[in-house]
C-alpha cells in the first residue's frame, strides 16, 4: 500500500530509504532542500516494499524496487506526472514507454578531509550560459531559481574553471544527501577541450565528497571512456518515461 508521507517518523523512514539508489538521492536532496510541504513535492512510500515517491514539476521519481506493477500503474494514473524517472527495472514492472535512457555511474570516494567553498562565489547565469552553449539546459528562470535555492540549503555544488576572464568549464552537483551526490552536468568550451578542464573539474567536485558516493546519469553513448578512466563503473539503468 502507497501511503502519503506526513509524519515525522514515515520522513525519517523515506530518508534511510534514499540513501540505497541514486534516484533516491535525488529525492533526499529536494526533501532536504525543499521540505516535506505538499505545496511543492509529494512523497509517498511503499509499505510492503523499499519504494519510494516523490513528485515535484510533473516528474514522478521513483527509487528502490516497485514489487506491484498493476497497483503502483493505477496509482501514477490517480496522481497524473508527466514525465517518469526511474531504474531500468522499475520500469519494466510498469511497462513504462522509455523516451530517454542511459547509464547510471557510480564511484565510492576515499574518506579524508573536505573541501569547502562559498556558494556565492559562482556566477549562475554564467554557468547557465556556459550549459546553454552546449546543449545541456533549458529555461533560464527556473534553473536559476532551483540551484540557487539548493545552494543556499548546501543540497548542491557548482564549481567553474576560468581563463582569464572566460569560463571554460563548469561541473554542477544538483543532489547531496548525507552518504551520496550526483553529478548532473560537466560542461567545458569546445575550443578548450581536451586540456584536462573536464578531468580536473571532477576531481575538485570529488574533493568535496570524501567517503561518499558519486553518481552520474551518463547519457547514453556520451563520455564512457572519460568516466572510465576517473574510475567510475555503470551500477544501473536509468530510463526517462513520457508518461501517458
Amino acid at each position: 500500500m502507497l501511503t502519503l508521507v506526513e509524519q515525522e517518523k514515515e520522513q525519517q523512514l523515506l530518508l534511510k530509504l534514499c540513501e540505497k539508489t541514486p534516484f533516491g538521492c535525488k529525492i533526499a536532496s529536494i526533501a532536504a532542500a525543499y521540505g516535506f510541504d505538499r505545496g511543492f513535492s509529494c512523497f509517498w512510500l511503499d509499505d510492503r516494499s523499499d519504494a519510494v515517491f516523490c513528485l515535484t514539476d510533473d516528474l514522478m521519481i521513483i527509487s528502490g524496487t516497485v514489487l506491484d506493477g498493476e497497483e503502483t500503474a493505477e496509482f501514477l494514473k490517480a496522481v497524473g506526472p508527466k514525465t517518469i524517472f526511474c531504474a531500468v527495472r522499475n520500469a519494466e514492472t510498469l511497462s513504462l514507454p522509455v523516451t530517454d535512457s542511459g547509464d547510471v555511474l557510480k564511484k565510492q570516494l576515499e574518506a579524508g578531509e573536505k573541501t569547502t567553498l562559498d556558494p556565492y562565489e559562482v556566477d549562475i547565469r554564467e554557468i547557465y550560459e556556459l550549459l546553454e552553449k552546449t546543449g545541456m539546459v533549458e529555461e533560464f528562470e527556473p534553473f536559476y531559481l532551483d540551484l540557487s535555492h539548493k545552494l543556499r540549503h548546501q543540497t548542491a555544488l557548482a564549481l567553474t574553471e576560468h581563463d582569464q576572464e572566460t569560463l571554460t568549464g563548469c561541473a554542477v552537483v544538483s543532489a547531496i544527501s548525507q552518504n551520496a551526490a550526483i553529478l548532473s552536468a560537466l560542461a567545458v568550451l569546445p575550443e578548450f577541450r581536451r586540456q584536462g578542464i573536464g578531468s580536473r573539474l571532477v576531481r575538485r567536485t570529488e574533493s568535496f565528497f570524501p567517503g561518499k558516493t558519486l553518481y552520474v546519469f551518463r547519457e547514453k553513448e556520451k563520455n564512457r571512456e572519460f568516466y572510465r578512466e576517473l574510475g567510475y563503473g555503470k551500477t544501473d539503468t536509468w530510463v526517462y518515461s513520457q508518461w501517458k
